[in-house]
């Protein structure tokens, strides 16, 4: 099961496609895999806007889908650390930004961070990644293949639904 990065992950909802592909799998014994990073984006992204009751109530049901046994936390683990730390290193800004991307430049900065460790967890627990953002993805695939060629490459998929 590919890990789902914050851009898929941000699409489930209650009443949604990707939710109901979630519970699907979990029926399956195979749970949605989130990596850390992604998980801290996305309540992050949801605490910040619970003064809205629509956050508020967001976030409650996110805690209780990551109690669930739908999804499964994929850590970052201290190989997985170091290389994230190799890579920003390495690669310390993102690529250009999409013209569209309306964030700031330190959030576009910490999104790249996040992105080089759902990465780095995926490559070192040996999964794919599915995201909307396949450029970074790609990027950091080429950049892990680079530090460590022949070792297997990241996968890079697109959202399942």
């Amino acid at each position: 099961m590919p890990v789902w990065d914050t851009s898929v992950a941000s699409g489930l909802h209650p009443d949604g496609r990707l939710f109901a592909f979630a519970a699907e799998r979990a029926l399956l014994g195979e749970p949605i895999l989130l990596a850390a990073a992604t998980v801290a984006e996305i309540t992050y992204g949801l605490k910040r806007n619970e003064n809205d009751p629509r956050f508020a109530d967001a976030l409650v049901w996110f805690n209780e889908i990551l109690q669930s046994g739908a999804v499964e936390v994929l850590p970052l683990t201290r190989e997985a650390a170091q290389l994230s730390g190799l890579l920003r290193a390495i690669h310390p800004l993102p690529p250009v930004p999409d013209r569209r991307d309306k964030r700031s430049k330190p959030e576009r900065r910490v999104a790249w961070i996040n992105d080089i460790q759902i990465a780095a967890s995926a490559w070192i627990g040996a999964e794919s990644v599915c995201t909307k953002d396949e450029g970074h993805f790609r990027f950091l695939a080429e950049a892990i293949s680079e530090q460590y060629p022949g070792m297997g490459e990241l996968e890079v998929n697109p959202p399942p639904v």
